[in-house]
């Protein structure tokens, strides 16, 4: 089990967070698109296996409503589908991306030459935040416990979702 206060403490994201009661949604926290009450993040206490199966099957509630507004409003948004940036003549440039993967929060950092190339990516895996949590989960429990608690928290071993 990982408690509420050990999964806010160790920053959990994702299914690992919510399942132990921590309201943790880059679709909500960072919106790009007003989703009202179309996306409801969804939490558990328990902080088990149970709990972390559970807040994943009840996402696929959350992709079929999300996926079901955003095909019949999708004339609402204005989008640019420009890949290439302009070269800017001040200087270099970056931005970030921030994105609810289906292990938790992905975040993109891209810096950018004057001439728009490439010069630094990196990407944060949610699994980078979870991983320590694991341990915590498998406190005081026997050694056959420890297969289905780590595919309960199916972390990334390369760290990225790519």
């Amino acid at each position: 089990m990982l408690t509420h206060q050990q999964a806010t403490d160790l920053g959990t994201l994702g299914y690992v967070a919510k399942a132990s009661g921590v309201p943790t949604d880059a679709r909500s926290q960072h919106p790009f698109l007003d989703l009202g009450q179309v996306l409801a993040v969804r939490t558990h206490t328990g902080g088990d296996v149970l709990s972390r199966f559970l807040i994943r099957a009840e996402e696929i509630t959350n992709s079929v409503a999300l996926i079901t507004h955003l095909t019949h409003h999708n004339s609402d948004t204005d989008t640019d589908t420009d890949t290439k940036p302009e070269p800017t003549a001040s200087g270099p440039a970056s931005g970030v991306g921030i994105v609810e993967g289906w292990r938790g929060t992905i975040t993109h950092r891209v810096e950018l030459d004057t001439d728009g190339t490439l010069t630094r990516v990196k990407i944060v895996d949610p699994s980078f935040f979870n991983w320590p949590a694991l341990p915590v989960a498998l406190t005081d429990t026997i050694g056959p416990d420890f297969p289905l608690t780590n595919k309960s928290f199916n972390l990334s071993y390369a760290g990225n979702d790519l």
